[in-house]
């Protein structure tokens, strides 16, 4: 079983864990079967600083031998990356550290879903937000943001929401 990141390294089975990895780059190559029990051991160990990942610009080649691993970017989270995985065996490459940042940001329960279409879109709207967000904070002041934050929780579920964006708007003009 070859490295998919250095391509002629051997993989290393490490049998406590049921997973295999690359002394080279730090990868860690996880087969469907093995992994619900991998984070459940995992949750509970300390996880260090997380190093600078140069591997996750290509995918690779299933380490099983399926072909072309299918990627996925993880984006809801300071620094993005992508997780392979093969669509043959469902086998998840993890780049150095990506396992940690997948637990450190909760998504090891649902992993499976992150290679859905609707996933990926949820978190494409999601980002958008925290920018446009981000955006209109900087163009009015935090004082005016977070008041008109403020303000749109308030009339959110109010019944009479939109005659008091009628009102706001008549006011300000």
């Amino acid at each position: 079983m070859n490295c998919p990141k250095c391509k002629d390294i051997d993989l290393i089975k490490k049998d406590y864990n049921a997973q295999y990895v690359c002394e080279v780059c730090g990868g860690l190559w996880l087969e469907f079967d093995n992994l619900p029990g991998f984070f459940e051991r995992l949750s509970t160990e300390e996880n260090d600083e997380l190093k600078e990942n140069i591997n996750d610009e290509r995918t690779g080649l299933c380490p099983s031998g399926h072909g072309i691993m299918i990627r996925a970017k993880i984006e809801d989270i300071s620094e993005p990356f992508f997780l392979e995985k093969c669509s043959s065996c469902g086998g998840i490459w993890f780049d150095n550290d990506e396992w940690q940042r997948i637990l450190m940001n909760n998504l090891a329960e649902n992993l499976n879903e992150i290679w859905c279409s609707a996933w990926q879109s949820k978190q494409r709207k999601h980002k958008s937000r925290i920018s446009y967000l981000e955006s209109n904070k900087k163009l009015l002041g935090e004082n005016v943001f977070e008041k008109i934050l403020q303000l749109s929780a308030l009339l959110k579920t109010h019944p009479e929401k939109g005659r008091a964006i009628a009102l706001l708007q008549h006011e300000i003009i």
